[in-house]
Formats: C-alpha cells, sequence, structure tokens
C-alpha cells in the first residue's frame, strides 16, 4: 500500500512542479515566506523532507551545472506527480478540520476567565480586521483567496463570540 503524502509533502512537492525544478534552498525560501506559519521555513525540515520524497522516489535530485558549488536540483519523478495529484484531490483530508491555530484555541476557551476571554477575542478579531498582508504571487488567484479566507476567518470568530456571549460558562470561567 502507498503512502499518502502529508500536508508538508504534498506542498514541497507541489512547488516543485511548479517550478519544474528548483533546489531544496527554494523550496525552504518559499515555506519561509509563506503567509502560513505551519509550513516551517526551516533547513531542519525542508532538507530532510526532499531526503524522503527523494527516498521514495517522488522527486529525482541532479547536480546544479550551472553552479560551481555542490548544489542540487529537483524535480518531480512521474511517480511524484502522480502523488501530487492524488493529494490534490484527496476532498476528505482536504476538508479535514486539520491544524488551525486559532481553533484549537478556541477549542480550550471554556478554561479563560470571562474578562480574558472576552479580551482575546476583541484582540483577535482586531488582528483579523487588520488583516495580513496579502502573499506575494504571480499567481492571480493567490491574493483573492487569501482575502476571502481572511473574511471568513474573521466571521467564524464572530460567530463564536456571539454564542459564547449567549451562552453560561462551565469550566474555567472564574
Amino acid at each position: 500500500m502507498k503512502r499518502r503524502l502529508t500536508e508538508l509533502e504534498g506542498a514541497a512537492l507541489a512547488q516543485v512542479v511548479r517550478a519544474g525544478a528548483c533546489t531544496p534552498y527554494a523550496i525552504k525560501e518559499t515555506f519561509r515566506t509563506s503567509p502560513s506559519r505551519f509550513w516551517s521555513g526551516s533547513a531542519g525540515a525542508v532538507y530532510p523532507l526532499v531526503r524522503r520524497l527523494v527516498a521514495r522516489g517522488l522527486l529525482v535530485a541532479r547536480p546544479d551545472l550551472r553552479d560551481r558549488r555542490a548544489r542540487r536540483v529537483v524535480s518531480a519523478t512521474p511517480a511524484g506527480r502522480a502523488a501530487l495529484q492524488s493529494w490534490l484531490v484527496d476532498a476528505e483530508r482536504a476538508a479535514d478540520f486539520g491544524f488551525d491555530p486559532l481553533r484549537t484555541r478556541l477549542f480550550y476557551s471554556e478554561l479563560l476567565p470571562p474578562r480574558r476571554l472576552k479580551a482575546f477575542l476583541a484582540e483577535t478579531a482586531g488582528l483579523l480586521a487588520i488583516g495580513s498582508p496579502a502573499p506575494r504571487s504571480d499567481l492571480a488567484h493567490v491574493v483573492p483567496l487569501h482575502a476571502a479566507w481572511a473574511r471568513l476567518r474573521a466571521k467564524a470568530l464572530a460567530e463564536f463570540a456571539e454564542q459564547v456571549e449567549k451562552k453560561p460558562r462551565r469550566r474555567g470561567s472564574r
């Protein structure tokens, strides 16, 4: 049975396919400059990830002949492209809640005293209203996607805050 790509593996493989071929350093920089802090742009995360994808036969590494240093360039193999296609259309995992630091904190919000929770909700709503800078991208769909996602997160937070105001709290409400 083939092992499915993790989210980080899928994103790295997608970046390689989008670029055609690139260095592991380019993948690291893409993750480092991503608006999502979920993608680790550390060398300690990316370089072993690339080695795993090469070992699984999803990427192939070749020396970069244009460079005198011992750099290597990775590109997707046919198996890597097939794995990427499967990852991209895995609706079950795409619809999964997955990693979301805001939702995780809200899940445990009953552990906060009401006044502190209200302050957190207000501060977070303010930060969402300001918005994070749109990611730099030459791809036309990236900026509108980022804006829509920010609006939806703000709406979800507002709905949660409204529900908190309506319901009495159980635990942690000192």
